[in-house]
């Protein structure tokens, strides 16, 4: 075989292949556009060999579906009859544009993953906020028009899956649409059975331990000596430019020392670097804002958690401020985390779906519902679920599967694929 020849055949082979490769990687792009009429952009994820950021067209209220709004989504695939996780965030999903974002389930069960980003967050906001149709069921109706459509295309069992918020839409989605979801995997979801939790009672155990007594004598050392770190708070505050109003720098100083043993357990900071009282204000200082960073109570964070603050206090319930110990120190009256929904709407709680949500976990159908929570998660201590549920000893808001000894985290995993054969 000549020069000429071998090269005309190596032209061949490289053809082939690019036309494979191309065809191979294009494969869902080319399904998709051809069904639905939809702003599609492929990206590239370490994790997956397709991934693309989808605006669908959603339903504003789907029992009345005339009004639209752009929702968003992204989609990694790895094969078109491979499982199917959908990760029902509870707010925006700005991280899983990431190239290499993924998580442990799709790992674990080499899934594919669609994540929906929370109607009213992110880039998937109404032209104009009817706060009534901010439901868990609207939410749990995107959902399913989101899988309906990809049904067409990926065609393996399906799991729902989210953390803290998203975990309470996975757990949601399960429940108001069974067939769709053959099990469900909520991270840090607080199923309560009331509206109202308070600080002291969540973290009543808590607080009789010794990191647990460091943390409280903190907080009241903390408050005795306010108007000690007020200069240090106010100037910080200035430094980043944060805008605080209507409340101003004393009033933010006070919600972020209330909320000082609620953030250090849920984020699962730890105890030996809880400081001592030989430590300077600006130290003390430094340490607080780590651990409740202020920005939290900036108007620009609070304009974007109103949606999530809407729904806590109109169906999700969400805790409050023992405030009786520090009335003293505290300059207002009232500390409610109400602050944080929008002022411009009346809220008026519904504990309706807390009762159909109680009602499910009790039932056969959320025998494939397993509920993932650290041990000192103040979200954990909440909870009235009794199924499923696995806890990470010590852990926090942070834990997850990855967290248990090797033995425990094959249990989970074994129990979870045996929901989807």
């Amino acid at each position: 075989m000549n020069r000429h020849h071998k090269r005309q055949i190596l032209f061949v082979l490289l053809a082939l292949s690019f036309f494979t490769t191309f065809s191979q990687t294009n494969t869902f792009l080319d399904k998709f556009s051809k069904l639905f009429d939809c702003s599609i952009i492929p990206k590239t994820n370490v994790n997956f060999k397709e991934y693309y950021e989808i605006t669908v067209q959603q339903a504003l209220d789907h029992s009345n579906p005339k009004d639209k709004f752009n929702q968003r989504i992204y989609i990694g695939l790895q094969d078109f009859n491979a499982p199917t996780i959908i990760v029902t965030d509870g707010y925006a999903i700005d991280y899983a544009s990431k190239s290499d974002y993924s998580n442990e389930l799709a790992k674990e069960l080499k899934a594919n993953i669609v994540v929906v980003e929370h109607r009213f967050f992110g880039k998937s906001v109404p032209d104009s906020l009817n706060w009534n149709l901010l439901t868990m069921k609207q939410s749990a109706d995107d959902y399913h028009f989101i899988k309906s459509m990809l049904d067409k295309i990926l065609i393996g069992k399906w799991l729902s899956t989210g953390i803290s918020k998203g975990g309470q839409a996975a757990l949601s989605y399960k429940m108001f649409y069974p067939n769709d979801i053959c099990a469900s995997v909520s991270y840090g979801a607080a199923i309560k059975s009331k509206q109202t939790v308070f600080t002291d009672t969540i973290l009543l155990n808590l607080s009789q331990t010794s990191c647990g007594k460091n943390i409280n004598e903190l907080q009241n050392y903390l408050f005795k000596h306010k108007n000690i770190l007020l200069p240090y708070f106010a100037d910080f505050a200035s430094q980043k430019h944060y805008d605080f109003k209507p409340l101003d720098n004393e009033a933010v100083l006070d919600y972020l020392l209330l909320e000082l043993p609620f953030s250090f357990w849920q984020n699962g900071n730890k105890c030996s670097d809880i400081p001592d009282t030989t430590y300077t204000p600006e130290n003390l200082m430094s340490y607080l804002i780590k651990v409740v960073p202020p920005r939290f109570f900036s108007t620009t964070n609070k304009k974007q958690l109103e949606s999530a603050f809407f729904m806590f206090y109109n169906e999700l319930g969400y805790y409050e401020y023992t405030i009786k110990p520090f009335a003293k120190y505290l300059k207002q009256k009232d500390y409610s985390n109400k602050y944080f929904a929008p002022q411009n709407t009346t809220i008026q709680y519904d504990n309706s779906f807390h009762k159909m949500v109680n009602s499910f976990i009790n039932s056969d159908n959320s025998k494939c519902v397993f509920f993932i929570y650290g041990q000192n998660d103040p979200w954990a201590l909440q909870t009235t679920t009794s199924k499923n549920i696995f806890i990470v000893p010590a852990g926090s808001h942070k834990s997850r599967i990855a967290d248990f000894s090797t033995e425990q985290q094959a249990d989970i995993y074994n129990k979870i694929k045996t929901c989807l054969k």
